[in-house]
């Protein structure tokens, strides 16, 4: 093995590469707790509609955000390739909804791009900075930005789930 493969080889693997409408984004591997196919969603009454509502995941009930949605892009219907994505919130866990889930690779190996400021809504679609990965630029999203949406369902309505609920 040659010194740039066994350097490249020694660096951690740290952001998760998603899709969301063909435009590719980036996820802390540090702030993920699991990548799962999606589940049953109950729906309780919300301010935003990209938060779909919450799902019963390995004893959590999860609030659940359509990145979709939070984009401002039209509904999609899943597919076999779309993923939750299920972060560690601190106090809480949050799934987000992505199309794809692509690959994992390291910040360290591709140069960081700043990220011009485009609109109003920069902020609030929590895009930090950029990477250059297999000819093409990946989002690094704040995985902050993207459950504080989810965090204004009040407690007292993630504590239980419906008699009859899947």
């Amino acid at each position: 093995m040659g010194v740039g493969r066994a350097y490249s080889a020694t660096l951690a693997k740290d952001l998760v590469r998603v899709e969301v409408d063909g435009v590719s984004y980036g996820l802390e591997v540090a702030r993920i707790r699991e990548i799962v196919n999606p589940l049953p969603i109950i729906e309780l009454p919300r301010e935003r509609s990209f938060v779909l509502g919450v799902a019963d995941y390995r004893e959590d009930v999860v609030p659940i955000v359509d990145l979709r949605g939070f984009f401002g892009l039209p509904p999609a219907a899943p597919s076999r390739r779309t993923k939750w994505i299920i972060l560690d919130a601190g106090e809480r866990l949050v799934g987000v909804v992505v199309d794809a889930v692509l690959d994992v690779f390291s910040s360290e190996v591709h140069r960081e791009r700043h990220v011009p400021v485009l609109d109003g809504r920069h902020l609030e679609r929590g895009i930090t900075t950029a990477y250059r990965h297999d000819d093409s630029l990946v989002f690094l999203l704040d995985a902050a930005r993207l459950i504080e949406p989810a965090m204004r369902i009040p407690a007292e309505d993630l504590s239980y789930l419906p008699p009859g609920a899947p």
